[in-house]
């Protein structure tokens, strides 16, 4: 018996990769994904070298709505798979001198960082967040789910 449904080939399996793939699927599309590496996760993946383990990637998930989609496209729930959880801080940056900056999404708490790290860079901050709102707004809001080959 012949395969009638459309075939796509992925390449890579990052996050964008896979859900391509995933979207692709839903669509009733036979889905290969090609890696390179032994194990998908691109950006996310993990190198294993003399008893130590490197994050090679993202080790946030700041859009989990967006995984979320993928699994309600698939007729299922994340929740029912994943188990995220919320940390804070996110992360911490460790500079040379020994000064930790403890990185959260409270924007109270990190100009509060900034400033104790260096009181004339929260006017900056302020910048960069206003800066990556705009950004987002438009790359995000705006593009993200408009097809590429349509003006």
């Amino acid at each position: 018996m012949s395969e009638t449904r459309p075939h796509a080939i992925v390449i890579g399996s990052g996050f964008g990769g896979l859900a391509a793939a995933v979207r692709l699927g839903a669509r009733g599309f036979r889905v290969t994904v090609l890696e390179k590496l032994d194990a998908p996760g691109g950006r996310a993946y993990v190198y294993r070298q003399d008893g130590f383990v490197f994050d090679a990637g993202p080790t946030i998930i700041t859009a989990p709505y967006l995984l979320e989609e993928l699994w309600a496209l698939c007729g299922k729930r994340l929740a029912d798979d994943v188990d995220l959880r919320s940390i804070d801080p996110f992360y911490q940056i460790r500079f040379d001198d020994g000064t930790v900056m403890r990185c959260t999404a409270d924007l109270d708490a990190m100009r509060a960082e900034v400033r104790r790290i260096e009181p004339e860079d929260v006017a900056g901050f302020d910048r960069f967040i206003r800066d990556s709102e705009a950004i987002y707004n438009i790359a995000f809001l705006q593009q993200a789910a408009q097809p590429f080959h349509k003006s």
